[in-house]
């Protein structure tokens, strides 16, 4: 198992938090982060056909552009949640977003579901923002136990997944997507023993829940 170090987090209000990256800042639920990476979504050319017709015309609305400084005052947040984070992966040169996870609560468990930009795949993005969040969440959130599904056919997932540490797991064998798309999933874990909250911020049901990922590498 990969040795977890105590990672090194800004902790602001309104549910701010900011996690450095060899490459990436990992940012928490800003609201024009959040806008920004829907349009990046719905342009998707591997992803483009899943999402409604309300929500692209929707998105299509926002300028993509770069982003704000990660701790930007004056950025909007999102509502803060405890059922739900959006963490974004904010290149630290060309201030692009890359790659995001969104975190759900309900049922006592916790589920992740993330992707990495178009044009940015096979680099190690994936790898890079799934690290920092594992880290995140097991020595910041003091979530202990978080566990992955990837399609039994996405390989590469598979091995994103296996290069950030985790292990096979049992799980549901069909699992329902943000955009409305069900799929047949195999499941992974990431276990952390010396788990520990030091948020001081706490968000209540993210501290023994489980962390289900379904990304697109």
């Amino acid at each position: 198992m990969a040795v977890i170090s105590r990672p090194a987090v800004t902790c602001r209000p309104n549910d701010l938090h900011v996690l450095e990256t060899e490459r990436l800042w990992i940012v928490t639920s800003r609201a024009t982060d959040y806008v920004r990476w829907l349009r990046i979504a719905v342009d998707d050319p591997e992803s483009a056909p899943d999402w409604p017709e309300h929500v692209v015309a929707q998105a299509r609305q926002v300028a993509i552009g770069s982003v704000a400084d990660p701790v930007d005052a004056s950025q909007p947040g999102l509502p803060v949640d405890p059922d739900w984070l959006f963490l974004a992966g904010v290149h630290r040169e060309t201030r692009e977003l890359v790659s995001s996870l969104s975190v759900f609560s309900r049922n006592r468990a916790s589920e992740i579901g993330g992707s990495v930009r178009y044009g940015y795949r096979g680099q190690g993005y994936g790898h890079e923002t799934l690290v920092a969040a594992c880290a995140l969440a097991h020595r910041h959130f003091g979530i202990a136990r978080l566990v992955a599904g990837a399609e039994p056919s996405n390989t590469a997932s598979r091995r994103w997944l296996a290069g950030a540490g985790f292990t096979s797991a049992t799980g549901p064998p069909r699992v329902k997507l943000g955009n409305g798309r069900t799929i047949e999933a195999l499941w992974w874990e990431h276990v952390d023993r010396d788990a520990e909250l030091r948020c001081s911020r706490p968000r209540p049901h993210f501290r023994r829940g489980l962390l289900r990922t379904l990304a697109r590498r």
